[in-house]
């Protein structure tokens, strides 16, 4: 989202604004001056500018008031919260102790190699975090623990910031999308299916401590049987390596069982040599064998259509639809990938592939059987067409693909709007997957690829609007006129 505050603004005739710490998919966070304390502190800011339905503001309140009650050293104390009414914006603000620091992932851009003493002492010291606030009634997981939310003194202190569960108000119940709190590489399996439980933390911070030593997003690393795998990667002992293996199991009923219980076992001496190994009779130890070798043989043949159906696909393969590599996308199709499957947006490998305009990989999945007339309600529930999606991001070469293999021209929205109308619709529209739009008007190779195809220049949405509207009020002369010439009214 955009910046609502520029440096030396004043929000609520207390906080003025010095600079930006950060900035993601729901908010801001400014670094303030509490003119009224005369401290610094973190401000949080939420835009509810597109925000129609204010009945469920109570859910933001009601949280600020749980995490305002949390008291750990390694938590900045929630001080305030509160919401700003203006002309040109509505926004909900949180304010939270500074914490003085750097983040990882910036102490990683900036050069520093932790060792595995310095990523032990950060996963010590969130754990204590975790095993705090996992054992409060009800327990609080924080769902979005990354480098990025975990900040770093020099003397090696780190605090725990930017708790999950605002933004996944705000992505659920006011913006209106099926985001699930979290960030692609460091979310736990389940939360891709809307689980957060207090287990996906122990799988973030895993991620984390991976991304500490490897220096890469654990979504780029490669995957065995959905494990990580990270070991060949990373210079640590055997028994470290054990403890992230643990935390990084992709069956939750395989991680470790409690925060406590990770503590425990990076604390525990015994933790650092080779794990012992009970001698057995040879004949149960064959026995056992055989059996995993049967039982292994048999989950290879159908786990991942049945991960796919669940709603949980590998890292791997939306990294390749992202990538446009085919052959890693054909790999994992072979394998049994579901080709119709959804994730936590209800979106299919298809939306994915268009979103990120991978050409090659969209047109296998749609010659593997992708269904191109389904509709997808990310972010604001319009039940939009793939050719929707390609059009709205002046993607031609993408749209001719879907256009040639039968997608509808004038196909319909919730709102009524057909993919002519999408194509022209630019100012305040929602991303998609990390695409932004570089051109400052709709791309008129696009219209005249949509009107050859027999788009309706006179379609009128749910409100009455055709394009020709649509580009009036976007003041795009050169639609305007394109659309003139080819009868627009």
């Amino acid at each position: 989202m955009g910046q609502l505050h520029k440096p030396g603004e004043i929000v609520a005739k207390r906080y003025c604004i010095l600079n930006v710490l950060g900035e993601g998919g729901s908010g801001v966070t400014y670094r303030a001056k509490d003119l009224k304390e005369k401290e610094q502190v973190a401000l949080k800011a939420l835009s509810l500018r597109q925000i129609k339905d204010w009945k469920n503001i109570d859910r933001f309140e009601r949280e600020a008031r749980v995490l305002a009650q949390l008291k750990h050293p390694a938590i900045p104390r929630y001080l305030d919260y509160f919401q700003v009414d203006a002309e040109e914006d509505r926004a909900f603000y949180i304010t939270q102790q500074l914490a003085e620091g750097e983040s990882l992932e910036t102490w990683i851009n900036k050069g520093w190699h932790a060792t595995e003493r310095d990523v032990r002492n950060i996963a010590e010291q969130i754990l204590e975090v975790l095993v705090y606030l996992h054992s409060l009634n009800p327990p609080i997981v924080h769902r979005d623990i990354k480098p990025q939310n975990i900040i770093r003194q020099p003397d090696g202190r780190v605090f725990l910031v930017d708790f999950g569960a605002v933004q996944e108000i705000y992505h659920s119940t006011l913006a209106r999308s099926s985001t699930v709190a979290g960030t692609f590489g460091y979310m736990a399996p389940e939360q891709f299916m809307g689980q957060a439980v207090p287990g996906s933390d122990l799988y973030g911070l895993g991620a984390t401590l991976l991304f500490l030593l490897t220096h890469r997003s654990p979504a780029e690393l490669p995957t065995n049987q959905l494990k990580i795998d990270f070991r060949d990667r990373v210079r640590t002992s055997e028994a470290f390596a054990d403890i992230l293996e643990k935390l990084l199991e992709p069956d939750l009923d395989n991680r470790f069982s409690s925060a406590t219980e990770a503590l425990k076992a990076l604390r525990d001496k015994k933790s650092q040599q080779a794990r012992s190994i009970q001698r057995k009779p040879t004949k149960v130890l064959a026995g056992l064998a055989i059996g995993t070798v049967v039982t292994v043989l048999l989950f290879e043949g159908f786990k991942y259509p049945l991960m796919s159906t669940l709603g949980f696909t590998p890292y791997p393969f939306y990294t390749a639809i992202r990538d446009n590599d085919l052959e890693t996308a054909r790999t994992y199709l072979d394998k049994g990938i579901r080709i119709n499957t959804r994730d936590a947006r209800n979106s299919s490998p298809l939306h994915w592939s268009v979103s990120n305009n991978s050409v090659d990989v969209a047109q296998l999945l749609i010659e593997r059987g992708a269904n191109i007339h389904d509709t997808y309600d990310a972010y604001q529930k319009d039940a939009h067409t793939v050719l929707h999606t390609a059009v709205h991001h002046d993607t031609k070469e993408m749209a001719k693909l879907l256009l040639d293999f039968g997608a509808k021209v004038n196909a319909r929205n919730a709102f009524g709007q057909t993919p002519l109308h999408s194509a022209i619709i630019k100012k305040g529209r929602y991303e998609y997957y990390g695409m932004d739009s570089t051109q400052p008007a709709p791309a008129l190779e696009v219209l005249e690829l949509l009107v050859a195809r027999g788009a309706d220049v006179d379609a009128k949405d749910n409100s009455g609007q055709t394009p020709l509207d649509y580009a009036k009020e976007y003041g795009y002369n050169e639609v305007i006129a394109f659309l003139k010439r080819h009868g627009g009214n």
